[in-house]
């Protein structure tokens, strides 16, 4: 089998799946693990699959659900997921709330093959974990929001979760809190803030400064948020940094 159909076969494979180790795919193809993972670095580096610890997921699964919301700062945002999984280890309980750079974490939690359960309210979040063997995924329900493909209720059955971490998305933030543009789902947020043992709040930079109609809650000093730049936000409790990639 030649490399050139070889690797379209590789990317049916993943399509099919949503994700595959090495030795799967070799054991498919009828080839060592070797070229496998060679083809999968070939394939990277055209762009078209993500390649994880040990294997690789579909690209052309996951693009199509976010390719709009990540259209700004895609950069930004991607370097603050990768930065927010840092904070995950392997038997967490997170949860993930819905939004573009929340979504972009996740993807890094499978790509790095971080075995943790996540409870989301996000359709995204659910569709992009759907066949990620390795991530259980518990759902809270509540009024469907098409706009934004997540799940609200503003008062949340959370208390049979035992969320350790949560990784929330927000639509701007200044020294005061954090903000977005819906009472329900300020609400909604506010909860599992304060259910959470451990809060870190995903917003580029570019959102400092914008405050929407609704306030969250306010920094309450036990936050960490992740961001792109160095800001002196006295009342919450820690900034972090993310790098460029």
């Amino acid at each position: 089998m030649f490399a050139e159909e070889r690797r379209r076969r590789i990317i049916k494979l993943l399509e099919m799946n949503g994700s595959m180790g090495v030795k799967e795919i070799a054991r498919e193809l009828g080839v060592s693990p070797s070229t496998v993972r060679n083809d999968l670095r070939h394939l990277e580096s055209q762009g078209l699959i993500y390649r994880t610890h040990g294997g690789a997921m579909s690209k052309q699964r996951f693009d199509p659900l976010y390719q709009k919301r990540t259209s700004l700062f895609p950069e930004l945002k991607r370097a603050i997921a990768k930065k927010a999984v840092e904070f995950v280890r392997e038997g967490d309980v997170i949860f993930v709330d819905s939004g573009s750079t929340t979504l972009m974490f996740v993807e890094e939690l499978a790509i790095q093959r971080i075995e943790c359960i996540v409870v989301t309210n996000s359709l995204y979040v659910l569709n992009t974990l759907s066949d990620v063997q390795y991530i259980p995924v518990y759902v809270m329900g509540g009024e469907f929001k098409k706009r934004t493909m997540n799940f609200i209720d503003p008062e949340p059955d959370i208390g049979r979760f035992m969320i350790m971490k949560a990784f929330m998305g927000i639509s701007g933030f200044d020294d005061r809190g954090c903000y977005v543009s819906e009472l329900f789902e300020a609400q909604f947020k506010r909860k599992i803030m304060d259910h959470a043992r451990e809060v870190y709040v995903l917003a580029d930079k570019t959102k400092y400064g914008k405050t929407s109609a609704i306030l969250i809650r306010e920094w309450k000093g036990d936050e960490i948020l992740i961001t792109n730049e160095k800001l002196d936000l006295k009342n919450v409790g820690e900034v972090v940094v993310a790098g460029k990639l």
